[in-house]
């Protein structure tokens, strides 16, 4: 395994355990979810594992893996470990495991950056510190786990080992359903391996990696065609191949296809207020939330003034976003009741005081979703085809079917997103771990120290993300 900054990891773990522990001292009960998974948690503890609270709506990955790390410790120690404190310790273990497991993927993924392990360092920190993820690493949420999981396929993955990959999806997707995206996205990424023996092959020189899209695009489109008519068996073999590659990967799916169907739908409690819809404005939503958190790499005069260029240049594409845009928004705008009933989240301050302002402020925002995109379109260029279709794809999947904005759903798209990215700047990377370390310190400020009442309420509501 590569080597890790050890004492930048010691700081990020030291810090992240007082705030913990400060977190805990005051809010000792169970808050928001917790108040579902906490007790779900104990039972499991405590040996009952056919009990099942209707109202938590994952599957109880979370519950086992928090028995497996704390029940050894408690038996060894005769000491009760499955209290709240102890409970939110394990996503404190999750985190400071997402901190080297973004580190590893990280200098996987930028093998020819010159400084890839000073660059490494200060993204799995950034990233670590990424304050909608972040947060959580203070309560007994799935997210942090769900993360760790998911980040745990994808670099086994890069290492080549799709079977371990796969086994760590059905553990992602026992955190949480929608991870089946990503085994659907590592799945699809497996047919690189293909075309690039295909391309070889048939004695064809291009560098999938290199080459523009439009090149490859001809080339095997044009190969395909050539391959369909006169090489029948070679069309099976192809088939074969990527079966083969794909072959754990398309395990999973076909067992979580079965759960599916044996549960009557995704969710596992609560489907009431989770029901899937086409709210194709959340994949504005995810842009947004990707600006704020990356405007040091989607913004500048350079970027900008390429912009207007392109719009300009491609004013038909401009005006066939607009349009798009335009009847995506009106046509398929949800607005979940939580958002506009519960005020301890960001959520309900980004609805109420920017989208809700004017009924045509969502439309007015058009042009910057249009920069966000493209921006976005241009940090992912380096990429193959194949990455970009399929994340394209998982994207969709993961933000458009859900009702609810909720910042939470967007973590592992975002992640995946910003890991892929080149960061040489390290000027930048500084630029954005103190924006991250000013969101957080703003966010967990307000749940610790500013506590307000409900007015139907005696107890103690506290502002979190």
């Amino acid at each position: 395994m590569l080597s890790l900054h050890w004492p930048t990891f010691a700081i990020f773990a030291a810090i992240s355990t007082s705030i913990l522990i400060n977190f805990h001292n005051v809010q000792t009960k169970p808050y928001m979810d917790e108040i579902f998974h906490i007790p779900q948690a104990q039972k499991y503890c405590n040996g009952n594992f056919t009990s099942w609270d209707p109202m938590i709506t994952t599957l109880p990955g979370l519950y086992l893996i928090t028995v497996g790390l704390l029940h050894p410790v408690s038996v060894l120690l005769s000491v009760d470990l499955c209290t709240t404190f102890w409970l939110r310790c394990v996503n404190l273990f999750f985190m400071c495991g997402n901190f080297y497991l973004i580190y590893l993927i990280y200098r996987k993924l930028h093998k020819e950056d010159k400084e890839s392990d000073l660059h490494a360092t200060l993204t799995a920190v950034n990233l670590s510190l990424f304050p909608v993820q972040y947060f959580f690493t203070f309560l007994y949420y799935t997210d942090p786990g769900s993360t760790f999981f998911v980040l745990l396929m994808y670099l086994f993955f890069l290492i080549g080992n799709k079977m371990i990959a796969a086994v760590f999806g059905v553990v992602a997707v026992m955190f949480r359903q929608t991870n089946i995206i990503w085994v659907l996205f590592f799945a699809g990424l497996s047919k690189k391996e293909v075309a690039v023996e295909w391309l070889k092959s048939e004695k064809k020189d291009i560098d999938l990696d290199k080459s523009s899209d439009s090149q490859v695009y001809r080339t095997m489109f044009g190969l395909a065609l050539k391959t369909l008519r006169h090489k029948p068996k070679v069309v099976l073999k192809l088939a074969k191949d990527s079966l083969l590659l794909q072959f754990w990967f398309i395990l999973v799916l076909l067992g979580f296809g079965i759960f599916v169907i044996l549960n009557n739908g995704i969710a596992v409690g609560d489907r009431s207020n989770h029901e899937a819809c086409l709210n194709f404005p959340q994949i504005f939503y995810f842009l947004c939330l990707t600006f704020a958190f990356s405007c040091m790499y989607m913004l500048s005069p350079k970027m900008f003034a390429n912009f207007i260029k392109f719009s300009i240049v491609k004013f038909w594409l401009t005006a066939i976003f607009g349009l798009v845009s335009w009847l995506l928004i009106y046509k398929f705008t949800y607005v979940h009741k939580y958002i506009l009933s519960d005020n301890r989240h960001y959520t309900f301050y980004v609805w109420s005081k920017i989208y809700n302002r004017h009924e045509y402020v969502k439309y007015a925002l058009i042009p910057f979703y249009y920069y966000m995109l493209w921006s976005f379109i241009q940090l992912l260029k380096h990429k193959d085809l194949f990455f970009k279709h399929f994340y394209a794809i998982c994207l969709l999947a993961c933000t458009v079917p859900q009702k609810m904005m909720e910042f939470r759903y967007f973590i592992i798209p975002y992640l995946i997103f910003r890991l892929n990215i080149r960061t040489p700047d390290k000027g930048l990377l500084l630029l954005e771990l103190l924006l991250h370390i000013m969101v957080n310190t703003a966010t967990i400020y307000l749940f610790m120290y500013k506590p307000f009442k409900w007015p139907n309420s005696e107890e103690y509501q506290r502002f979190m993300w």
